[in-house]
């Protein structure tokens, strides 16, 4: 089995069921989570501007970007995933019946892996069905390939 079909078997028709963000990302689909250093949208520019003006708290906080980002996963949550790409370099598109997508990205620096399905939601180094550690580098578990 290929990453891009295993990623559909488990995402496609499922819906985030609820999420946590600190050091990672982990969003729960039914009975896998994907956990990831990083989620990407197009509205978090819109966002982010709309709340520091009219949210003087957000402007001090530690976590910025985390804010505008959780406001676009939340707004995802319970919408069912219709469609997935996953391009050469390994950035993970997931696109919602409502016209919505996030992009899991696979070039965050400083960290040794990028993102990973799994059922544990731990860490690709304890865990995983599909993990990407490089841009462009993913690998498949041994016992789902």
């Amino acid at each position: 089995m290929k990453a891009l079909d295993i990623l559909k078997e488990e995402l496609i028709d499922n819906f985030i069921s609820h999420y946590s963000v600190g050091d990672t990302w982990r969003l729960c689909f039914g009975n896998c989570w994907l956990i990831c250093q990083n989620v990407i949208s197009k509205d978090e520019e819109f966002l982010t501007r709309l709340i520091q003006d009219n949210y003087k708290i957000a402007k001090e906080s530690v976590d910025k970007n985390y804010i505008s980002k959780s406001i676009v996963i939340t707004s995802n949550m319970r919408i069912l995933v219709t469609g997935l790409e996953l391009d050469n370099k390994s950035n993970l598109t997931i696109e919602f019946e409502n016209g919505s997508n996030i992009i899991i990205p696979s070039n965050e620096e400083i960290v040794d892996w990028q993102w990973c399905l799994n059922e544990s939601g731990n860490d690709p180094y304890r865990d995983y069905l599909v993990a990407c550690f490089w841009e462009g580098e993913i690998k498949l578990n041994a016992d789902t390939a």
